[in-house]
């Protein structure tokens, strides 16, 4: 009989460690979208497309990137953390889908989205994020520009703005 009784109280310590597992993931599972939502907005400092950037990239957006990334593992190995770069894959990935959608997902005009299967379209906002960008670069290392080309300069500066983009990043 006394066996039954620990086999009995051992299960139920198990089951309540368990849920405990279960509840540290969904408490994880949203701290982490919300760290790499906050890193995809306007005052983080970081590029638009910081989830792309590579570990051998040396450009000054990648230097914020890594030093962001370098942040986390220290709060994460003095947690005890086993293996903070799989915390960094899944910021990146939500970083992403936050700023593109979820795979296998487009984006239609009126703002839906439609699940096809197929690898995802860009989303409009990374169009435009892209897009403008190239378009902004491509006017700062213009030596002259007419009238009509600066108006137009400080048009695409300002669309960025309002995507949230810090030009002094770009």
């Amino acid at each position: 009989m006394s066996d039954v009784t620990i086999v009995g109280a051992v299960s139920q310590s198990i089951a309540v460690l368990r849920q405990e597992v279960a509840e540290a993931n969904v408490r994880a599972y949203g701290a982490e979208r919300k760290y790499a939502e906050a890193l995809c907005g306007h005052g983080s400092g970081l590029p638009a497309e910081w989830y792309l950037v590579e570990h051998r990239d040396t450009s000054e957006g990648a230097k914020a990137v890594h030093k962001e990334k370098q942040d986390l593992f220290t709060v994460l190995k003095a947690a005890k953390h086993t293996n903070p770069s799989t915390v960094w894959a899944r910021v990146r990935k939500y970083a992403q889908e936050h700023m593109e959608g979820p795979k296998g997902e487009t984006a239609t005009a009126e703002g839906e989205t439609e699940s096809n299967g197929a690898q995802p379209n860009r989303s409009l906002t990374l169009r435009y994020v892209e897009e403008l960008t190239l378009l902004f670069k491509a006017g700062n290392r213009a030596e002259s520009k007419t009238d009509k080309e600066r108006n137009a300069h400080t048009y695409i500066g300002s669309a960025l703005a309002a995507l949230g983009i810090d030009l002094a990043t770009l």
